[in-house]
């Protein structure tokens, strides 16, 4: 693909432009900078939710769209909902039952905010990793719930048989993906990221073709297959690397602003 034709740049955030401490580095927010004085358009694509992943892109002027939640809630020209596909009531219960089957954290996302009904080690893990504290409740007293995503968190292993359990009681259901070796995510069937990039890049009159993509984890992966140019981060796991094929720097080593710099030329 002739790199003049690249008009979108779309990327996760932790592992990915976020360093371990959460942090944006300046040479990333830098060359982004460019990129968008020179008429790209920058995506966010996270399993964050907006405000969570709005405040973490500051340092750089902001994004001009958000794939948040792995892509059940797109954004454009900054904070204009343009799309959105969460769980039915059903489903939710659903979930809710299941979890309460186990002894791993478990929280679900309505809206901007998340709630919990345990507190376990993982709940202020998450609450750090964020910047958004939780709602401690219980489920039942919801009169309605539709979550926007839900999430395990836990040991890989114990995870592992938890996504077993889901993925045999919810087929074709719930698409089930991992953020990071120790988060489980869950979103209704049809929801990643490719999707809800190839809505935010719609809304421009652009297509997926048009652009470039980065990231680290299991939910980036349809992301990075269906971009134009896919990237995965060199502090992925090996077996997205060997797929995806183009491998930048790692995230400590500002692997999205080298890149985007060899590849622009700039």
């Amino acid at each position: 693909m002739a790199h003049d034709e690249i008009r979108y740049i779309a990327m996760d955030m932790d592992g990915t432009i976020l360093n371990k401490d959460y942090v944006l580095s300046p040479k990333v927010a830098w060359i982004l900078g460019i990129c968008r004085k020179q008429g790209k358009k920058i995506i966010i694509s996270t399993g964050r939710v907006y405000s969570s992943a709005a405040k973490h892109v500051e340092a750089m002027g902001g994004a001009d769209g958000f794939v948040c939640s792995n892509g059940a809630d797109v954004y454009a020209d900054g904070d204009t909902p343009i799309f959105e596909k969460h769980m039915d009531e059903a489903l939710s219960r659903t979930i809710v039952d299941i979890s309460r089957r186990y002894d791993s954290h478990f929280h679900a996302f309505i809206g901007e905010n998340w709630y919990y009904e345990r507190e376990k080690s993982y709940t202020d893990f998450y609450t750090r990793r964020t910047g958004l504290s939780g709602h401690h409740g219980d489920f039942d007293t919801f009169k309605t719930l539709k979550f926007t995503k839900c999430m395990f968190l836990d040991d890989h292993d114990r995870l592992e048989f938890i996504a077993r359990e889901l993925r045999k009681e919810l087929e074709g259901k719930v698409q089930i993906m991992y953020s990071n070796p120790i988060m489980l995510e869950v979103v209704v069937n049809g929801v990643n990221k490719a999707a809800g990039l190839s809505a935010c890049v719609g809304y421009w009159g652009g297509s997926l073709g048009q652009t470039i993509a980065f990231g680290d984890a299991n939910n980036d992966e349809e992301m990075l297959l269906a971009a134009g140019v896919g990237v995965a981060m060199g502090n992925a796991d090996d077996d997205l690397k060997a797929k995806i094929g183009n491998v930048a720097p790692s995230v400590d080593d500002d692997g999205v602003a080298v890149f985007l710099q060899n590849f622009f030329q700039l």
